[in-house]
């Protein structure tokens, strides 16, 4: 669990950092190491969308085994288990939109190059992608801590029965 958790912290910088290099090189017309804007875009949306998907794996992953631990010692279902799932659908639906903002802002981005859709429009969707995803950095973590209070809890439940 800890190192997942720990895992999915570097990657949401390393994939915040990515998307920001990315957008840099966009409006300045620069490349990393001989990758141009289009493949800095390309990198950082496939970690960007790595790292998502592991956080959303690991919430739904410790969600069961603590649900699995509250029906094996018999713990209160409504008062263990609600949080999990209060907390989920709070943080889920946010993820979800920000993983299709970024998506999307990345596909917008071929059009671009292409000449099919205004720049503008790309730089609205990194500007609404990136200051969500900074928003959502931030649930994430109050989440993670709220979600390892309840693994302590339960887990400290379990062995005191």
């Amino acid at each position: 669990m800890w190192g997942v958790m720990i895992f999915s912290y570097i990657l949401m910088g390393i994939s915040f950092m990515s998307i920001i290099a990315a957008a840099f090189s966009g409006y300045f017309q620069f490349t990393i190491s001989n990758a141009n804007h289009i493949l800095i875009a390309l990198y950082s949306s496939i970690i960007y969308m790595f790292t998502e998907t592991l956080i959303l794996f690991y919430f739904i992953i410790t969600g069961i085994k603590i649900k699995e631990i509250i029906k094996n010692n018999n713990l209160d279902v409504v008062r263990y288990y609600k949080p999990i799932l209060d907390m989920k659908m709070k943080l889920f639906p946010h993820i979800m939109l920000n993983m299709i903002i970024i998506g999307t802002t990345f596909i917008i981005g071929g059009a671009v190059h292409n000449n099919i859709i205004s720049p503008i429009m790309h730089s609205l969707g990194f500007l609404a992608g990136i200051i969500h995803y900074s928003w959502l950095i931030i649930l994430q973590h109050r989440c993670f801590i709220r979600n390892t209070e309840l693994v302590i809890l339960v887990h400290d439940l379990a062995n005191d029965n």
